[in-house]
């Protein structure tokens, strides 16, 4: 039995670090999913991304389209999700970190990204209406790092 229904969205969000502040994007009004909610960039895969590091390359892909920022070559996993959109439709969402590697920050379609931000950890927590989700995933973000510095000192 087969119908048109997608069985789940797959979608990838990166945690962009600059020294200590991260890119965050403001939802457009035009979305499907949260619009005018504060995020990491990102997106759905898509088939045409390939089988070989798929996640990755979408995400690096996902970021370029929405903020026009490159994204470094060591991508690391940081955590993965699941939740349904307003209409129903399962999501499984996955987290990656990784460094600016370039570009200026610029928005190619507004009704998918109203702003771009880089805001440090503490500027994201005081934002009004944070998401609980961005809440935990600002606090595990600040611990990998804190135990990577940590790895580099010893």
């Amino acid at each position: 039995m087969t119908d048109d229904r997608e069985m789940f969205v797959v979608n990838t969000q990166c945690a962009v670090f600059r020294d200590d502040r991260i890119l965050m994007i403001v939802r457009g009004e035009e979305v499907r999913h949260a619009p005018g909610v504060l995020a990491f960039p990102g997106g759905k895969v898509e088939v045409e991304d390939g089988p070989a590091d798929i996640l990755e390359t979408t995400v690096r892909r996902e970021v370029l389209e929405e903020t026009g920022i490159t994204v470094s070559s060591e991508l690391e996993y940081v955590r993965s999700a699941s939740f349904s959109m307003s209409d129903g439709t399962p999501v499984v969402d996955v987290l990656f970190m990784g460094e600016y590697a370039g570009g200026d920050p610029k928005i190619s379609d507004p009704g998918e990204v109203a702003e771009i931000r880089w805001m440090t950890a503490d500027e994201i927590l005081t934002e009004e209406n944070i998401r609980p989700w961005l809440r935990e995933a600002i606090a595990l973000l600040g611990a990998i790092r804190r135990r990577r510095t940590r790895r580099r000192q010893s």
